[in-house]
């Protein structure tokens, strides 16, 4: 959780004066194409971040099923 808040504070301070030097070199559309790329980006990595199943965990079985262990 810590790792997640310093990411979003340093991209707090850092994105603003980032966008602006780039929106001073290349205009501003290109420099928010840039971000839009970005949050794609981190759109399409969002899965890999979910929480895998854990292997030892018990097995949903349906009412009178009897268990299964593995």
């Amino acid at each position: 959780m810590s790792a997640v808040a310093t990411i979003g504070y340093v991209a707090f301070l850092v994105g603003p004066p980032l966008i602006g030097f780039l929106a001073d070199q290349v205009g501003l559309l290109l420099a928010l194409c840039v971000v839009l790329v970005l949050v794609a980006l981190a759109g399409l990595a969002s899965p890999s971040a979910r929480e895998l199943p854990r292997s030892d965990a018990p097995v949903e079985t349906e009412p009178g099923d009897a268990p299964v262990r593995g």
